[in-house]
């Protein structure tokens, strides 16, 4: 539903000896109380929201909490949050979080949202993922520039938004989890998320969505979530089938990527055991036993072994919009 947040609410400053002795920071470096620079403290504790407290150049002052609400909830952003209720809970523990840190009212509903990242993950099986994102590196947005990390991310990002499809597993994976079940949680699932990531985008997006304002209240709930994360993948054209084609060339290009002539090779080699079997390649006399043997270590090396030559449907993703643990099969 909703991963990370940014929450900004007018709040006037303590004293500099109090802020120092709440555990707060100053950004400005500088000693000499004659310093002109605007006022900016960061409370930055391990695995939890951090705390910036700045100074606007009209003199506002203004309390804002970053962070990932359901690791704050659940102790990881592995596990999404399913209902309002969960995600009210939250909300409040956050404003209660404030509150003890900073020594002031804080209410997370009525505080303006300066970036908030809606997301889905579908559980899948991880060979559909990696099909799924495969098909996903032909969409396209206007003004939007599009970001391929190996086989595992699909981003299209400006200066305000991000759009992004990746592995959950995979990312955990190369953040080398302390908790193993994590890992467990998130093998096959593969999430999208729609990031609004300033001022800017927020308001356009609560105006977007005829909301009255882009408080904690209006944009953090689960009708804005699922109407945004809809609207977003119907502007990607995912609400029609996707053609994952075939992953062969591309793969083994990528496992050999100064051997081209060993690629087209391989490629014959893998089309001639789709046509006449791969246990009947040697006795038919279209490769010797050797031969035979060296080309089956490195297809299996590229990881094309039991891959498809034809392309396959997958279903619209808008089809597969339901619980988390709703389990999706290929079309």
């Amino acid at each position: 539903m909703i991963d990370s947040v940014c929450l900004t609410l007018p709040v006037r400053m303590h004293s500099a000896s109090e802020m120092v002795s709440l555990g707060f920071r100053s950004v400005c470096k500088h000693p000499s109380p004659s310093c002109s620079h605007p006022a900016r403290w960061i409370f930055k504790p391990d695995k939890r929201p951090y705390l910036t407290w700045s100074e606007a150049p009209d003199r506002s002052q203004w309390l804002s909490l970053s962070g990932s609400l359901p690791r704050f909830i659940f102790g990881s952003n592995v596990y999404l949050m399913t209902s309002d209720d969960e995600l009210r809970a939250c909300l409040e523990g956050i404003s209660e979080y404030v509150a003890s840190v900073a020594h002031v009212r804080y209410d997370s509903l009525k505080a303006n949202v300066t970036r908030v990242d809606y997301c889905h993950d579908w559980q899948l099986t991880s060979n559909l993922v990696t099909n799924y994102l495969w098909a996903l590196r032909a969409i396209s947005l206007p003004r939007m520039r599009k970001t391929l990390i190996d086989n595992r991310t699909v981003e299209l990002s400006n200066g305000s938004q991000t759009v992004s499809f990746y592995d959950k597993f995979e990312e955990r994976l190369s953040m080398k989890p302390d908790a193993p079940e994590e890992l467990t949680a998130a093998r096959g699932i593969l999430r999208f998320e729609a990031r609004f990531r300033d001022n800017r985008s927020c308001e356009r997006h609560a105006r977007s969505m005829a909301l009255s304002g882009r408080t904690g209240e209006a944009l953090l709930h689960s009708g804005v979530a699922r109407k945004t994360i809809r609207g977003t993948l119907e502007r990607l054209g995912l609400d029609k089938p996707l053609n994952s084609g075939s992953r062969r060339f591309e793969l083994l290009r990528t496992h050999y990527p100064n051997d081209r002539s060993k690629v087209l090779k391989l490629v014959g080699f893998l089309d001639a055991a789709d046509c006449y079997g791969l246990e009947n390649l040697v006795a038919l006399g279209i490769c010797s036993y050797t031969d035979y043997r060296r080309k089956l270590a490195e297809v299996k090396s590229a990881g094309t072994l039991h891959q498809s030559a034809g392309p396959s449907s997958l279903s619209a993703l808008t089809a597969l919009l339901g619980s988390r643990s709703d389990n999706v099969q290929a079309a």
